[in-house]
């Protein structure tokens, strides 16, 4: 097909409808498993040759155009009644009861003067009240922004100014925050938020959900997981910020007003529904690292309900009663889009986790015997590595997946091996997306479910490969098996990345459809099975799923008047079982001298990281070498493949950071024979 009859059929297929697109995909499912002969164009996104895994049933289907919250009620209402939804910590809350929360929590958004397309910020964490505002946020056609409730700093003022940015820039109008992150994260800035009109701020508590089962399981679970000493002294210091809460809210120069008190008072509150609009915001996410600010992903009733939809057709075990570990939270797309909405919607039990340590991922899996995991290589690693989870069983497992990271075939069959093991009949399943396609956008289970594959694309949702530089798409030649190039994505579970007249997203028109650039490198198969290769932008996520961009970072340190040159990349860390950040960095003025190397880290932290509001402290390296000289080829470019050349012990310098996925503790900077805190 040359290029002008492409253009041609492009322009044909753009103007169906999306029943005659459904029917289309029937047609092309045919030829794939040879039913009918057709002709193929040997464009991925034209052919989609991966619908022969799927069953006509599975595509014919539209999108219904409805609210999330109809949605919820038109799959789950008078079928789960009296299956528990969301338990937290033991306190199990059945359908029914989140029906009603969702009542109360519409209820109090609305008495507090909610309006229609107001933006209200959530600082909050997986807890109960969290999904039961998701919902009602929605209903009143409001828009849910949810931002990372961590602090990103260890020092407030930086963490507050953050926030205060994102609350100016995404035109907040309404703050409701868990009663920590109040303190740490909206007290230091009561004046300004003053100034720009919001007055009152709602706070949660993490202990508003629990009862006496879930108190005793919370402190039970507790000095299992973390050590007798360790929990003690969290107590300690929730105790300890407990009261400085309640001397920050007497205190307040806005009103605090307690989500808790707050339901008591809207028994007579009217409860009004906003009907269905097409391409309505309802939520905003955020992507993270990159840049130095979190890109906020709009996304709609559409773009959640599609996910949601395509989920019930790729015969992932999300069966009704399963107990599903949620603990990917509500500020990435793969939270609410993966797991909350989808999650809720087939009837499922959401396991509260509003807190995770690495290492200690096994021990919450085997105390909480879920059947449905959804999460992140290091915590599958740590998992096969816990000397607790030697002899543990595993049987109720039904589905393992991960996602955002990717994982070496070595650790991916070792961990099947492991849960072979340990009584689990699964191997581990995982897929592709991006934040703003709502998350997964492929999947890897059943038959095509090969080492590191990436699988194969869900139902309603299209792949193809594009030409990493011209950006024109690639097609299959004869003879030629494999396609390799830039992935593109064509679903409505796509952000539009438009907030505000500002685009944050590149979307282009290929075969007819939209589609976004992703910026990885793939291969697709002729049978639609897909591979990941590499980014084209260098970025690599931590090992906790945060995106770092090199270029970002070594800009930043760049700045410094000591540096003069800066090479960001990965390196993997034996504690956190995955990637970290390494700086490569050539001096000014040389030095091989420990304590001058020591001063130069201090200083680059502070000024370049902790005090500035535009970084986030997961960009921090947490390993510097000092070089002569970056290696180049012999074209006079940087060598990236020899960066790790340049490291020796006697010129690195080491950062420890202590952190959780809520909390960063400390900074200390390390080299061969000296220490030094940088902060607590």
């Amino acid at each position: 097909m040359n290029k002008e009859e492409l253009l041609k059929l492009s322009e044909k297929l753009s103007k169906l409808n999306d029943l005659e697109k459904r029917k289309r995909d029937i047609y092309l499912r045919k030829i794939a498993i040879g039913e009918i002969s057709g002709p193929t164009t040997g464009y991925p996104g034209l052919d989609k040759p991966w619908l022969k895994y799927y069953k006509e049933d599975d595509i014919k289907d539209l999108i219904p155009q409805q609210t999330i919250y109809d949605y919820l009620i038109e799959h789950t209402a008078n079928k789960f009644d009296n299956l528990t939804a969301i338990s937290y910590y033991g306190n199990e809350i059945n359908y029914s009861h989140l029906y009603e929360n969702i009542d109360i929590a519409t209820k109090v958004l609305s008495s507090v003067g909610v309006n229609n397309n107001d933006r209200i910020m959530y600082l909050m964490p997986n807890i109960p009240e969290t999904a039961y505002l998701f919902y009602a946020t929605s209903r009143i056609g409001a828009v849910a922004d949810y931002i990372d409730p961590r602090p990103d700093s260890i020092n407030p003022e930086i963490s507050s100014k953050k926030v205060l940015s994102l609350i100016e820039k995404e035109k907040i109008k309404h703050i409701i925050a868990l009663d920590q992150c109040y303190l740490a994260m909206i007290k230091p800035i009561e004046h300004e938020l003053k100034n720009l009109g919001i007055d009152k701020v709602i706070t949660v508590s993490a202990n508003d959900s629990m009862n006496l089962k879930s108190i005793i399981n919370y402190s039970n679970h507790g000095k299992i997981i973390e050590g007798k000493e360790k929990f003690n002294n969290k107590i300690k210091r929730n105790n300890q910020i407990n009261k400085l809460y309640k001397e920050a809210k007497k205190n307040s120069t806005i009103k605090v007003l307690e989500y808790k008190d707050l339901i008591k008072n809207v028994k007579y509150q009217p409860l009004k529904d906003i009907e269905y609009e097409p391409d309505k915001m309802i939520a905003i996410t955020h992507t993270s690292g990159t840049t130095g600010q979190p890109k906020p992903v709009p996304l709609t009733h559409d773009n959640l309900n599609t996910y949601a939809h395509e989920s019930f057709r790729v015969r992932a075990p999300f069966n009704p009663g399963y107990k599903v570990m949620h603990i990917l939270p509500y500020f990435a797309s793969y939270g609410i889009a993966n797991v909350v909405h989808p999650g809720l919607t087939h009837g499922t039990n959401l396991l509260q986790i509003p807190e995770v340590e690495t290492q200690n991922f096994g021990k919450i899996l085997h105390l909480n015997k879920p059947e449905i995991s959804v999460g992140i290589p290091s915590w599958y690693i740590a998992m096969m590595n816990d000397p607790y989870m030697r002899d543990k069983d595993l049987s109720n497992l039904k589905f393992m997946s991960f996602g955002g990271i990717g994982m070496s075939a070595d650790d991916e069959e070792k961990i099947n091996n492991f849960l072979h093991e340990h009584g689990a009949k699964i191997n581990l399943s995982k897929g592709h997306g991006m934040s703003e396609t709502s998350g997964c956008s492929s999947l890897a289970t059943e038959n095509v479910n090969e080492l590191r594959s990436l699988g194969i694309p869900l139902p309603y949702t299209s792949y193809s490969i594009i030409d990493p530089i011209t950006k024109e798409p690639l097609c299959f030649k004869e003879n030629q098996d494999e396609l390799e190039g830039e992935m593109i994505i064509s679903t409505k579970a796509a952000t539009s990345g438009i907030l505000d007249d500002e685009k944050y997203i590149t979307h282009k028109n290929y075969f007819g459809d939209d589609y976004i650039l992703t910026g990885d490198i793939a291969r697709i198969r002729k049978d639609g099975v897909m591979n990941f290769d590499s980014r084209l932008d260098r970025g690599f996520p931590r090992c906790d799923g945060f995106n770092i961009k090199p270029g970002i970072i070594e800009e930043t340190i760049e700045s410094d008047s000591l540096v003069k040159y800066c090479i960001i990349s990965p390196y993997y860390d034996e504690t956190r079982l995955g990637n970290m950040v390494k700086a490569t960095i050539v001096l000014n003025t040389p030095t091989t001298n420990e304590e001058e190397m020591i001063e130069i880290v201090q200083k680059i932290i502070n000024e370049k990281f902790i005090n500035n509001h535009k970084l986030s402290a997961r960009q921090i390296p947490t390993k510097y070498v000092f070089t002569k000289e970056i290696p180049k080829t012999p074209s006079d470019k940087i060598d990236y493949n020899k960066i790790d050349e340049c490291e020796t012990n006697e010129n690195t310098i080491n950062v420890e950071i202590d952190e959780s996925n809520i909390s960063i503790n400390s900074i200390k900077v390390k080299g061969n024979t000296k220490k030094r805190i940088l902060s607590k």
